[in-house]
């Protein structure tokens, strides 16, 4: 049985209709990229589906708990707040932002939930972060505050705390567009470990390679509604249809571009470091 069922989800904020009417499973261990332009509905889709927006229309069922239902009349039906937070015990998020609370050191980022939530005793639950931390290559940043970690070492923290909880679900919006490009390999690294442990995740992201190379499964979005999913091979390299080809062509086209002004504006910076005269003006002084 599929750990995640969606049907119908609907969406809006308002007049604005931001997902249209979408279908889509996850089964167990399953690792779903997907994946669309700026404003599709990509975000809004992974957070209706632990009810932090809830949906219009629809129906969303995660771990045999139905969280939300709509009725024969257009109504919605949601589960009780008890029920939505033993769901959300069991649902880990990662955000764009890493929203870290910043008076607090990385180990106790790790610990405030399970202890807090899950009643777990603080000297188990250090134990445990500390394991995590060491997990996402920061063993040695648990004592550290958030201003005093990069970008990326941040995100892992966040990972580290979502996994505290010992999830059967991940879900990653977008997790790497707040970091330098540089900093984006050490979290998409962390993300393709835990899929090779079994992991079931559902990724929002907008790394290509990640897509090809760690998912089972794309889902295209476009306008709020699924254009197209299937095996990601199938999806990457062999999409069927026309807005997801013109999609991808946008997307890597723009990749090599990105490469070549990176390196021209390398290459100038090393130019002026060996001429240093160039800047603010001739040897004459004019």
């Amino acid at each position: 049985m599929a750990l995640v069922n969606v049907s119908g989800l609907r969406k809006s904020f308002g007049k604005t209709d931001v997902l249209k009417g979408v279908d889509f499973q996850v089964e167990r261990g399953e690792v779903i990229s997907i994946i669309g332009p700026s404003g599709s509905g990509k975000t809004t889709m992974l957070r209706c589906v632990n009810l932090l927006e809830r949906p219009t229309g629809g129906r969303i069922e995660v771990d045999s708990r139905v969280l939300c239902e709509e009725q024969a009349n257009g109504s919605m039906t949601f589960a009780d707040k008890a029920a939505i937070r033993e769901a959300r015990e069991h649902i880990g998020m990662v955000f764009q932002r890493f929203n870290l609370f910043p008076h607090m050191t990385a180990v106790e980022n790790v610990i405030e939930a399970p202890i807090a939530v899950k009643n777990v005793p603080k000297p188990e639950a250090t134990a445990r972060a500390h394991e995590l931390l060491e997990a996402v290559g920061l063993g040695h940043k648990g004592d550290s505050y958030p201003m005093q970690l990069s970008g990326g070492q941040q995100q892992r923290v966040a990972i580290a705390r979502a996994l505290a909880m010992d999830p059967t679900l991940m879900l990653f919006d977008e997790v790497t567009s707040a970091v330098d490009p540089e900093l984006a390999g050490e979290i998409l690294l962390v993300m393709k470990r835990l899929a090779e442990q079994g992991m079931t995740m559902l990724v929002v992201t907008h790394e290509m390679g990640f897509a090809a190379e760690v998912a089972d499964r794309v889902l295209f979005i476009d306008h709020g509604r699924i254009v197209e999913q299937g095996p990601a091979a199938d999806v990457l390299q062999n999409p069927s249809h026309e807005r997801t080809k013109a999609f991808l062509h946008a997307v890597l086209d723009r990749a090599p571009m990105e490469a070549e002004v990176e390196e021209a504006a390398e290459g100038l910076v090393d130019d002026l470091l060996v001429r240093p005269e160039r800047i603010g003006g001739d040897d004459d002084g004019s």
